[in-house]
């Protein structure tokens, strides 16, 4: 069994997750298109690939919490203190989420969201209690509810609840906006169903960890492997697991977006094996590098932002936010972003993937200094503060 020690490959995987992430939010801000990107009637290759090469950012970071929840109640190796930081951690996620978060989006408080950040918390929480589960038990409950919540019926779920407790079902399974009271509408756009299922699976890959580092990149990448056949097998033949149908098509490239045009909210059996499957391969070139001793320094960088991933979530938002109203109010007037709708946009606006790259990336290497420092900061000061960020 090999030794847990701070895993390079995980940071460097984290931080990979964290930049791609950024894109999507700099898109959503400073290129906000009149149609989705993943509308095949309206889209380009252009439009599409850069909306779906971050569709691996939310369940990645997931089941990467839940391998990280597990090494930590290896190395404290008391279920009470690992249960009690998933509770105090999760708790402290969800209260950033409805304060931090939310002002960041919009700078105020208009609507509520409930986004990527607290399905992490409510299912760090639902996983202080699961911890106590056997590992095999938690691993096929995992599995259970991650292949069938797609045969769950959301409308006729709804109905049964009826108007006054569909909120409960639009929490848990069924994603949307929806008015809590006359003065409260919510954005929910993660339902707990099935992502917490997601970190309980990735704690109970955890133990993959134990294993060595020969023998370990060698399972991810077989899990892995398996996991994209049967993404393929399962969408090309359209039999379970995804409500968008995959339709060929004459051209190639639009036959190619149909395969990977996969739905989010709530996650599918099959988005969620197109995107934690590659994910593993490249966890598992990751480790191979390592027993390799190739040199991983070009890394560092990501290296350092996932090593900080909050720090680094907390800040990128109200910089995207505020730098896109100020670009283009100094360009069109007025703010242009997924907040308005195309009938507010002056006619001179016209969505450019070009702005939003280069936006992307100046961005994230202005955050860069700050993770670092911040990163530096958390190494040579051992605040129980500091590890909540």
């Amino acid at each position: 069994m090999a030794k847990i020690d701070r895993l390079y490959s995980l940071d460097i995987l984290r931080g990979l997750i964290i930049v791609l992430m950024a894109l999507d939010h700099t898109r959503r801000y400073w290129a906000e298109t009149p149609f989705s990107p993943t509308d095949l009637d309206q889209t380009t290759l252009a439009w599409f690939l850069t909306r779906w090469v971050t569709h691996f950012c939310a369940p990645l970071f997931i089941f990467l919490t839940g391998i990280s929840a597990y090494l930590y109640g290896q190395q404290v190796q008391s279920k009470a203190v690992l249960r009690n930081y998933l509770l105090s951690r999760g708790g402290w996620l969800i209260l950033l989420e409805l304060t931090v978060v939310n002002f960041s989006w919009q700078f105020g408080y208009d609507v509520v969201f409930l986004q990527v950040i607290w399905v992490i918390g409510c299912s760090m929480i639902i996983l202080a209690g699961m911890i106590y589960i056997p590992l095999n038990l938690l691993c096929i409950l995992s599995f259970s509810v991650i292949i069938t919540h797609n045969a769950l019926n959301d409308h006729a779920i709804l109905n049964w609840l009826g108007q006054d407790r569909a909120w409960l079902w639009h929490l848990l399974h069924s994603p949307t906006t929806f008015n809590l009271t006359d003065q409260l509408q919510i954005f929910a756009l993660y339902p707990l169903v099935p992502w917490f299922a997601v970190m309980s699976l990735g704690y109970c890959c955890g133990i993959l960890f134990k294993l060595n580092a020969g023998l370990r990149y060698k399972v991810f990448a077989t899990i892995g492997g398996i996991t994209i056949v049967v993404f393929a097998l399962l969408k090309l033949g359209n039999i379970y697991g995804e409500p968008n149908l995959f339709v060929p098509d004459p051209s190639l490239i639009t036959s190619i977006m149909s395969l990977l045009n996969n739905s989010k909210y709530p996650p599918s059996l099959v988005y969620l094996l197109m995107t934690i499957g590659p994910g593993l391969l490249v966890l598992a070139s990751l480790e191979y590098a390592q027993i390799r001793s190739f040199s991983l320094n070009w890394l560092n960088s990501l290296k350092i932002l996932g090593g900080v991933p909050l720090f680094y979530y907390l800040l990128h938002i109200p910089v995207i936010n505020l730098s896109a109203q100020i670009y283009s109010h100094l360009t069109y007037g007025q703010t242009i972003d997924f907040f308005s709708t195309p009938l507010d946009w002056p006619s001179s606006y016209e969505p450019n993937l070009w702005v939003a790259y280069i936006a992307w990336v100046v961005i994230t290497l202005a955050l860069y200094i700050p993770c670092k420092y911040y990163l530096a900061l958390k190494r040579t000061h051992h605040s129980p503060l500091l590890k909540y960020l």
